[in-house]
């Protein structure tokens, strides 16, 4: 400018953010994605017993319906910790650590099921998990930059 003032937009000076912060953005829509995709496999579950395949060879701990309440419950938590990691809170980021971890151990049990759907989804996990864990807080500060 004419008088040499830096204008930052909205940012304040003393406060850095990376290209991280929208890696965290990126894990909590997957997870908000993640659940809502585990909802309806909880639904189907419990409606209609042929979207899983049983076969002689298997151990299947849960009936179906059980099952189906499983999934329901661990979306309708996938989507609260997205929901909440869009606000920067720590205990999202430690909990959808703990369940993208959950979900990559689930998925290599399907594995000899459903080998596509697994590797996809193991490849997401691990994405939600790396988005996590390779930088600070840097959510935070973004947000509170943006509200000034």
């Amino acid at each position: 400018m004419a008088n040499g003032t830096n204008i930052s937009h909205g940012a304040r000076p003393d406060r850095d953010t990376s290209a991280w912060v929208g890696w965290v953005y990126f894990a909590a829509f997957l997870l908000i994605l993640n659940g809502a995709f585990q909802t309806i496999m909880g639904i189907l579950a419990i409606f209609s017993g042929q979207i899983y395949t049983v076969t002689n060879d298997s151990v299947i701990l849960f009936n179906l319906a059980g099952w189906g309440f499983v999934h329901i419950l661990f979306g309708i938590l996938l989507i609260s910790a997205g929901s909440a990691l869009f606000n920067g809170q720590l205990w999202a980021r430690i909990f959808a650590v703990i369940m993208a971890t959950l979900g990559v151990i689930s998925q290599l049990m399907f594995i000899s099921a459903y080998p596509f759907w697994s590797i996809i989804a193991i490849v997401v996990n691990l994405a939600i998990i790396y988005a996590l864990t390779v930088h600070g807080p840097e959510e935070t500060t973004f947000d509170e930059a943006r509200q000034e």
